[in-house]
């Protein structure tokens, strides 16, 4: 703090003492009557005047070296991240195609890896710049009453259970049936829900985005990412969130084959 406010100083009065000092040190002579005291006075402030230029310098090449070196931490840092996003999506891709060649008995098994994997690429490469990011999927009960944990990525611990009856519960298991459009909450206080909240219930979330997993007329469940800092995504993070879906959509479809599944209302248990 200390040096940031002496910083902001140095920049103010810097440029003031830089284009004083010239104009005094030739105001100096006109104080003396010496022919020889004026001669030195003068010298004096050409002196000035050449230390005053080659600050002025100094300070220029300093300001377009910081810029230059800002602009390169900035390139570098976007190629980083876009080298990430085609790593992540480039993996999981990958890992769609072996799954296709699966036989449909052995991709229930491997449909949790897949889940595990989209959680971490979202919370390690997709999202590295968002504070504390956690990632979860959660898939459908067999019933439609319950969204069930299956892969997680990121800081703190896995997500509990969505059940029916439940307000947080209730609330989720409708949206995720009729395929509702992604959530983007940049502060849970101000969310629908938080006054339904249980006694004692404390996230440790407070901004999340939350997508539907989901094809044609099928839910599957849905993917999520939070974290404790608010309005901490942006919408190009839910646009990687949505598209980190769209995949799992892909790897349920291929596992799972609900054509009588009643697409709207839960059933009872």
């Amino acid at each position: 703090m200390g040096q940031q406010r002496s910083g902001r100083v140095g920049s103010v009065v810097w440029p003031i003492v830089v284009a004083a000092a010239p104009t005094a040190a030739f105001q100096l002579p006109n104080l003396f009557v010496t022919p020889t005291v004026r001669a030195v006075l003068v010298v004096f402030g050409l002196v000035v005047l050449v230390a005053a230029v080659v600050v002025q310098v100094v300070r220029a090449r300093r300001s377009d070296s910081a810029r230059i070196a800002a602009e390169e931490n900035a390139t570098a840092s976007e190629l980083e991240h876009a080298t990430a996003i085609r790593y992540a999506f480039g993996q999981i891709a990958t890992r769609l195609v072996r799954f296709t060649e699966l036989p449909r008995s052995q991709r229930h098994g491997e449909l949790a890896v897949i889940a595990d994997r989209v959680a971490v690429a979202l919370a390690f490469y997709l999202l590295p710049t968002v504070p504390d990011v956690r990632a979860n999927v959660y898939q459908l009960s067999t019933d439609l009453r319950a969204l069930e944990p299956i892969g997680h990525g990121g800081a703190g611990d896995t997500a509990g259970v969505f059940r029916a009856g439940t307000p947080y519960g209730d609330r989720n298991l409708e949206w995720v049936l009729v395929g509702g459009s992604p959530r983007i909450v940049g502060d849970r206080s101000a969310d629908v829900d938080v006054d339904q909240d249980v006694p004692g219930f404390e996230p440790r979330y407070t901004s999340y985005v939350s997508v539907v997993i989901r094809s044609d007329e099928y839910s599957f469940g849905m993917l999520t990412v939070d974290s404790p800092a608010p309005d901490a995504f942006t919408d190009l993070d839910a646009n990687n969130v949505a598209m980190m879906a769209s995949f799992l959509a892909v790897a349920f479809s291929l596992t799972y084959s609900f054509p009588e599944r009643d697409r709207n209302p839960r059933k009872g248990p």
